[in-house]
């Protein structure tokens, strides 16, 4: 398709270096030229940082901001607060259809721009992809709009106002054809602030759940707090990420959700830091994930048959 022509053309812009990474104003990207599935890229393990799995950080394409100088800034803000790897995640929705050419475009656009100001953070593709979208999609679209773009976990919204009926059916199809599931900020959703155990099945079958930083410290009001704190303390909250959306509106602040997540369930911060640095990199590199018990560092391989868990983990995805 031509958007996958855009993408390919995007990326074949870029130098590679030896080991075969693609080189962005000197310094490595999150890329790879070796694939499990042909001309799909594929990620590449980052240095021991924090990642900010979702954000919506490139300029102009969706409701995040509209200037590069704005992109450049949530880079800064974001360096500061001890992110080192941004995953730029756009809406992917019937009103705004952004596609995984115009992710790779804006990311070749956007990092030389980060690096020119000497500010240390990698930029990751992905898309938040609505549930009507994902349905829609054939293998290569979600694919190329997998987080990282490693063809296996897919960051899917979670509606604010009712019940999604279709998600189960959503989570089984991905399932069947490979793909795990991210539920983008289930804690903002009328339902899941209603009835928090109603998410129980839908980790059950596998997916991962995202709060939203500024949830989790009461930014964003007592509901989706008082929803993030039950999902936490369930056991169902897997990432904790920003959905920065500009400089001022909702800002980067992984640091004070992580802080706040400790304090509602009576842990040091360390103790969770597996939410926004092992787990997302486990997901950015296309690997099988399941949340770790409380204070244990997170098991990147394969769940061992018959291993206990509290909480449901999730299942691995059936390979391709």
């Amino acid at each position: 398709t031509a958007d996958l022509l855009g993408a390919i053309q995007a990326l074949s812009q870029l130098s590679y270096s030896p080991e075969g990474n693609v080189i962005l104003a000197g310094r490595r990207a999150w890329y790879h030229r070796d694939s499990p599935r042909a001309g799909r890229p594929t990620a590449v393990s980052p240095c021991d940082a924090v990642i900010d799995l979702h954000s919506h950080t490139l300029p102009g394409i969706d409701d995040g901001p509209g200037r590069d100088a704005d992109s450049v800034e949530m880079a800064r803000l974001s360096a500061a607060d001890g992110v080192r790897v941004i995953t730029c995640t756009p809406h992917r929705s019937r009103n705004t259809p952004t596609t995984a050419a115009q992710v790779a475009e804006g990311i070749a656009v956007l990092q030389p721009a980060i690096d020119a100001e000497g500010i240390d953070v990698r930029l990751a593709p992905g898309l938040e992809v609505t549930i009507d979208q994902a349905s829609a999609m054939d293998e290569d679209e979600l694919g190329a709009a997998s987080l990282g773009g490693a063809g296996r976990w897919l960051l899917i919204e979670m509606p604010f106002q009712g019940w999604p009926l279709e998600l189960p059916d959503l989570l089984t199809a991905l399932e069947v054809r490979g793909f795990g599931a991210v539920i983008a900020h289930p804690e903002r959703a009328q339902a899941v602030q209603t009835s928090p155990d109603r998410m129980r099945e839908i980790v059950g079958r596998g997916a991962l759940l995202q709060l939203t930083a500024g949830s989790i410290s009461g930014e964003n009001g007592p509901r989706p707090l008082r929803a993030a704190a039950q999902l936490l303390r369930a056991g169902f909250a897997h990432v904790i990420a920003s959905d920065m959306h500009s400089p001022t509106w909702r800002p980067p602040g992984l640091t004070a959700g992580l802080n706040a997540a400790a304090e509602i369930l009576r842990t040091t911060p360390d103790e969770l830091r597996w939410m926004v640095d092992d787990v997302p990199r486990a997901i950015l590199e296309g690997r099988d994930v399941r949340a770790p018990k409380l204070g244990k560092a997170p098991p990147s391989r394969r769940r061992p048959a018959g291993d206990p868990a509290g909480a449901p983990g999730p299942r691995r995805p059936r390979q391709r």
